[in-house]
């Protein structure tokens, strides 16, 4: 009887990396900028739909994409720009170290453009070994499939 390895599924943000100090409140500044901009709302109404949405849907682009038809490329282009995101990131000295030890497969898991995923796992050098990221625009979207190698 052959026993499948393991398939390890990380989160990225506030798992393999503190998003928390400097980059959520980037999205979440940049998000509001995003409600302004396009749905023209001053920056109070716009704070309150955005936490509206996330509250009731989990994201606030579940709530764009659900009442407004926000495109979710269109909105992660605009709410994923770090122009400083090397000095943004938070490294975790012990994390590659903790990853390599455990077995089977590990790919990162992020609702962020691939373009940050990317970006943000290079900066914290914590690639898996196989290099495995998986990107989510929607939650309508994903389908992970993954076949255990004997």
């Amino acid at each position: 009887m052959n026993v499948a390895s393991p398939l390890w599924i990380f989160d990225l943000d506030n798992t393999l990396h503190n998003a928390t100090p400097h980059i959520f409140p980037h999205i979440n500044r940049s998000m509001t900028a995003y409600l302004q901009q396009h749905l023209h709302l001053d920056e109070e109404a716009a704070s309150a739909l955005r936490m509206h949405y996330w509250q009731r849907y989990g994201a606030t682009l579940t709530g764009l994409m659900r009442h407004h038809g926000t495109k979710p490329e269109h909105f992660l282009w605009h709410t994923h720009q770090f122009p400083d995101l090397e000095r943004m990131v938070l490294r975790e000295p012990r994390l590659r170290h903790v990853l390599k030890a455990l077995p089977g497969k590990k790919v990162v898991f992020s609702n962020a453009p691939q373009r940050y995923a990317t970006s943000v796992d290079g900066y914290e050098r914590v690639t898996l070994e196989d290099g495995s990221l998986l990107e989510l625009n929607s939650a309508s979207e994903v389908a992970v499939h993954y076949t255990p190698t004997e």
